[in-house]
């Protein structure tokens, strides 16, 4: 599932949720002929919520998460979400991040008291589940979710 939280023309901030609740906070820093591309970083519940309620700075979402390898390009092509690979703060480049004093105004988050809400698949690869079965530990979620992770044969996040 994803929540689009910015729409110009094409949706520039959005919250991917996988099947075991792992949220991701993307913004687009590039579009072309093969799709969007978007930084993203796994973010918790209360950590979304302080951006959302407009205390977290965008930018520092991205340049200090949460756990360590929790940020990623992520690409959109045909409404389909695919996690491309994982990056550290030395391979962020100043292109992908959003300015700086950048706060959501959650007065945006719907119209009409419609929730905007798409729906995204990004597919994992393969030898990307053991990173995320580590996040997924640090992050202290259940250990149910962590079965789910290593017996699945493809994961995604709608």
């Amino acid at each position: 599932m994803v929540h689009t939280l910015e729409f110009y023309d094409v949706p520039q901030i959005i919250v991917a949720i996988d099947p075991m609740g792992t949220r991701y906070l993307c913004t687009l820093y590039s579009q072309g002929e093969d799709g969007f591309q978007y930084i993203g970083v796994q973010i918790s519940e209360p950590r979304l919520i302080a951006f959302i309620g407009g205390q977290l700075d965008l930018r520092d979402a991205y340049l200090h998460p949460e756990a360590e390898g929790a940020v990623w390009i992520v690409s959109m092509k045909s409404e389909q979400l695919t996690a491309i690979r994982q990056i550290q703060g030395e391979d962020i480049s100043e292109d992908m991040l959003p300015e700086a004093g950048y706060f959501y105004d959650s007065s945006d988050l719907t119209d009409d008291g419609d929730s905007a809400f798409d729906t995204y698949q990004l597919i994992v690869p393969v030898n990307d589940r053991m990173t995320f079965s580590t996040i997924i530990s640090r992050m202290g979620w259940r250990a149910s979710v962590l079965h789910q992770v290593h017996s699945s044969p493809k994961q995604t996040v709608s």
